[in-house]
């Protein structure tokens, strides 16, 4: 049986991680085997650019593209990270997010708005070092409110505006303008005027064209906003490569991001999924259905998280070792214990590792501290105090709905049975105790046994016993009974 369990899972782990990472990882692979390739072949002079499309509305699956993304880049030491947007907006917490994703990045960020750079999009632009254009692109209107059209709270607003006023300070030389842009885009009651030319009337949000954003103020002449407008993104890189050889990798966004989106949030009730499919499966000898169910909870929210950008898939080798090691316990020293509790650990370790966002190393500002673990241990304690409600709830009802001992096994093995819900009783259950029965399966260390005529579903305390030997039972559990070997 657990032999069967370790296999389906096993291949679950195997089509859930070839499915989501040939989506999310294999093209910036072979991508970065061709940079690796191109660079030796060509010139060791060679720009790397890493290009992440931004074409949907600002949410979760737009954040682990770019983290994803973002993280490709750091390791295949990328020399620019260009975001292709073309966005109507979106969310300001994952905004947010993304901002401070970007920061991270040690190399120059570059926006390219080939559409439209609206609300959200023009704030995250904002942050990147230089902003080129296509000549039909549009960027603008970024006051902060809910999805609803609604004000925000005072508290997100500052919290924002502040990583702003910080952030482009650093481009204040660069592009004097900016700030001044990016506040008229966000609050309408701000008056934005060089000079003696109003660029953005009091009440109005301001928005720009390629034309209008690269139009030239003060002494020497700054253009407002862009750096650049051009209509095609590869020959915007060749000219940023300054004559070498522009390498191009790129992040395409899949479906696959869409489900991490819905796996992520359904996190903690995939692990209270996890944990009761787990419980039965080591109190109830058979096929193996909640064991699979429950591996399999495990594996699918590992991988939602991976493919979120956040641990790699490391943490699917952890709960593949973990599993590996729950079938020693059962097969090889029943009873032992060490390798169930090491399998147990490691497959909530694996939990916890796939929930941690975890940055290559040489990062800016990324350290290794226990505050990164605070929010997936909450996430996983969240799904364990339910699941121990639901196993709380599985032992006091179900065996009340399957005429109070679900393991009794009734005629059909070859004897007779009191297991009905009419004829089976609290003393029937507590006078077996004590009682001597012959082991008519092999028990290792679950199996079926005999007593008094009566078949039974048990468990030996610890060890393994072969069909034929004569057995004790010692304890009744919700599941069964615990029973264990006599010496002839």
């Amino acid at each position: 049986m657990m032999i069967r369990l370790l296999a389906v899972c096993l291949g679950f782990v195997w089509g859930l991680g070839s499915l989501g990472f040939a989506d999310v990882e294999e093209v910036s692979d072979a991508a970065s085997e061709s940079a690796e390739e191109s660079i030796e072949a060509i010139d060791p002079n060679a720009v790397k650019f890493y290009v992440i499309d931004v074409k949907d509305a600002i949410g979760k699956p737009v954040l682990f593209a770019i983290r994803n993304g973002v993280k490709e880049a750091i390791r295949n030491e990328s020399d620019v990270v260009v975001l292709d947007m073309d966005t109507p907006g979106g969310r300001l917490d994952v905004t947010l997010e993304i901002m401070e994703i970007l920061d991270k990045f040690p190399g120059k960020t570059i926006t390219y708005v080939n559409g439209d750079a609206t609300s959200a999009g023009a704030i995250i632009a904002s942050v990147t070092n230089e902003i080129y254009m296509g000549s039909r692109a549009t960027i603008g209107s970024a006051e902060v409110v809910t999805g609803q059209g609604e004000d925000v709270q005072d508290s997100m607003k500052r919290k924002i505006n502040s990583y702003l006023n910080a952030k482009l300070e650093a481009y204040t030389d660069q592009y004097p303008y900016r700030a001044e842009v990016i506040r008229a885009m966000m609050d309408p009651a701000f008056e934005f005027k060089i000079g003696d030319d109003v660029i953005s009337a009091k009440d109005e949000l301001l928005n720009l064209n390629a034309k209008r954003a690269h139009q030239e103020y003060g002494d020497p002449p700054m253009p407002l906003l862009g750096s650049g407008i051009v209509d095609d993104l590869d020959d915007l890189m060749d000219s940023l490569a300054l004559g070498n050889p522009a390498v191009v990798e790129r992040f395409d966004s899949t479906w696959s991001l869409e489900l991490a989106s819905l796996l992520v949030s359904v996190a903690p009730f995939l692990i209270t999924i996890g944990m009761i499919g787990v419980y039965i499966e080591f109190q109830t000898p058979g096929f193996g259905i909640p064991g699979i169910v429950g591996v399999s909870a495990f594996v699918i929210a590992i991988f939602g998280h991976s493919v979120a950008g956040l641990a790699g898939s490391e943490a699917l080798l952890f709960l593949v070792l973990g599993i590996i090691l729950l079938a020693v316990e059962i097969f090889v020293f029943p009873g032992s214990l060490i390798f169930a509790m090491s399998g147990i650990a490691l497959m909530l370790g694996s939990l916890i590792w796939s929930m941690t966002d975890i940055w290559p190393e040489g990062t800016p500002g990324f350290e290794w501290n226990f505050g990164m673990f605070v929010d997936p241990i909450i996430n996983l304690m969240i799904g364990m105090i339910f699941g121990v409600v639901g196993i709380a709830v599985l032992v006091r009802f179900l065996p009340k709905t399957a005429g109070r001992n679900p393991m009794v096994l009734g005629a059909s093995i070859g004897g007779t049975s009191k297991g009905s819900a009419d004829t089976f009783s609290e003393e029937t259950e507590d006078s077996l105790i004590g009682k001597i029965g012959v082991a008519m399966s092999d028990l290792y260390p679950s199996g079926q046994v005999e007593v008094e005529g009566q078949y039974y579903e048990v468990r030996l305390d610890s060890g393994s016993l072969e069909r034929g030997e004569r057995v004790k039972v010692v304890s009744k559990e919700t599941f069964g009974y615990v029973v264990e070997g006599l010496e002839e």
